[in-house]
């Protein structure tokens, strides 16, 4: 709980900062200071899960598990659109003549 107040004290920090600071949206220095501070985070997350045997060991099943959910929710995704089109198009398809004369 400790560690999750700090976390947003941070966060609003840089809300603040980000709000008082008038930064172009173009700014370099910003851009490099947000990827400085990305890099960071990842690097220390890498490492937490690497110093974690239990999840080292089991970062192959994690890795599956994560690509197969990831192609499920594609294909899923996919299949709705299409759904989705035909459904639509279906409906359009007595007044399509008339827009193609426009």
């Amino acid at each position: 709980m400790k560690i999750l107040l700090i976390y947003i004290l941070i966060m609003g920090a840089g809300i603040a900062l980000g709000y008082k600071t008038k930064f172009s949206s173009k700014s370099r220095t910003r851009d490099l200071f947000q990827k400085g501070c990305l890099l960071i985070i990842l690097f220390l997350l890498g490492h937490q899960l690497g110093a974690n045997e239990e999840v080292a060991n089991s970062m192959t099943s994690m890795g599956l598990t994560g690509l197969l959910l990831c192609l499920a929710a594609m294909a899923g995704s996919f299949a709705v659109v299409l759904l989705l089109r035909m459904a639509l198009e279906g409906r359009k398809s007595a007044r399509s003549g008339e827009e193609e004369q426009r």
